[in-house]
């Protein structure tokens, strides 16, 4: 049977990388060269929403202006608009130990305490090595493009031990493509941190026409066609758009 991945509150998350970051003998020499990513699941009460997306607001003006941030991005699935997925990025654990500590991210954890169904889930990303890393400076929309109309994607697969060379190699020409596109804002394909055999693919394209579009590219048509014999079950696959935030 196999066993879930890892799970973890965002400030159980949050405050373990932070006190890695401030073991000196561990943290610092490594945390200064080594980024941070975690995707995020807040699985809010739909009558707190319109409470908790203010302060969420905040909070995402206060990251992204931060010192080390490289992104921060706040969506909401299309089938279940309460449910709020955070991206974000950091160059360090120190630059994201230090954000914990600003007012702004305070309010935030003190908030998600009555406002969340059920506790959020958190995962720790890491490049995939052999295949393009995370390219945080992927072209953003063009200055007439509205943010609202922006597509997100997020892919989680489960791999099959063995199957696990194959997957990130199916991968490696396909990732230059995507991101080859005009439209194209972010393709990543990274590891859960911890899970070997577990991936997260984040895509991001100015709007809906350009999603559907890399969507009958032959090269995603292929995936699709090998992929489901290298899983250990169907992928999770989660539509979003950007919050109203």
């Amino acid at each position: 049977m196999p066993r879930p991945v890892a799970v973890m509150t965002r400030r159980q998350a949050l405050a373990g990388v932070a006190a890695w970051a401030a073991i000196p003998a561990l943290g610092h020499a490594a945390a200064r060269t080594a980024p941070v990513r975690i995707v995020t699941v807040l699985p809010v009460k739909p009558p707190a929403l319109t409470e908790f997306l203010p302060v969420m607001k905040e909070n995402a003006r206060v990251a992204r202006a931060h010192p080390g941030n490289q992104a921060f991005g706040v969506f909401m699935d299309t089938e279940s608009p309460a449910t709020l997925y955070l991206f974000e990025s950091w160059d360090s654990l120190p630059d994201l130990a230090d954000f914990m500590k600003t007012d702004a991210q305070q309010a935030l954890a003190t908030l998600e305490q009555s406002t969340l169904s059920g506790e959020a889930l958190s995962l720790h990303l890491s490049d995939v090595p052999n295949i393009p890393a995370y390219d945080s400076h992927t072209k953003g929309p063009a200055d007439d493009a509205q943010e609202d109309v922006a597509q997100t994607l997020v892919i989680r697969f489960q791999v099959r031990p063995q199957e696990r060379t194959t997957f990130i190699a199916a991968f490696h020409d396909v990732i230059p493509l995507v991101r080859a596109g005009r439209q194209t804002e972010t393709y990543d394909l990274f590891h859960v941190s911890g899970r070997p055999d577990n991936f997260i693919l984040l895509g991001r394209w100015r709007d809906a026409a350009a999603y559907e579009k890399h969507e009958r590219l032959p090269c995603i048509i292929r995936l699709r066609q090998i992929l489901p014999a290298m899983l250990r079950h169907a992928s999770e696959r989660h539509e979003l758009h950007d919050a109203a935030l």
